[in-house]
């Protein structure tokens, strides 16, 4: 009988061995997995940082070409005015003293 309880506590105590290597590999496994959320995340925010700077980038680039552009055509629409004055003020100041004298 005394064998018989022997081998029970041998069992108890092995099983207890087990349950706290079980529970030491799932508290290392809870800091594994931790571990890989953190980095994962940090991954996550550098790849939004990158691409939040590359568009930010090409949005300035866009910007710069449109007000190049609209920059321009300012510059050719005021010079087509001032053409179309030079060549034409002389008329254009008849028909507004036409019109003051027609009041």
């Amino acid at each position: 009988m005394e064998d018989i309880i022997n081998k029970l506590a041998e069992i108890e105590a092995a099983a207890s061995h087990i349950m706290d290597d079980v529970s030491e590999q799932k508290k290392q496994l809870a800091l594994e997995y931790d571990q890989a959320v953190q980095d994962f995340d940090r991954a996550i925010d550098e790849e939004t940082q990158k691409k939040t700077a590359s568009i930010r980038k090409e949005l300035e680039v866009r910007m710069k070409e449109k007000l190049s552009h609209q920059e321009s055509e300012t510059a050719r629409t005021l010079k087509q005015m001032e053409d179309h004055y030079e060549e034409h003020h002389k008329d254009l100041a008849a028909q507004i003293y036409n019109r003051i004298l027609r009041m």
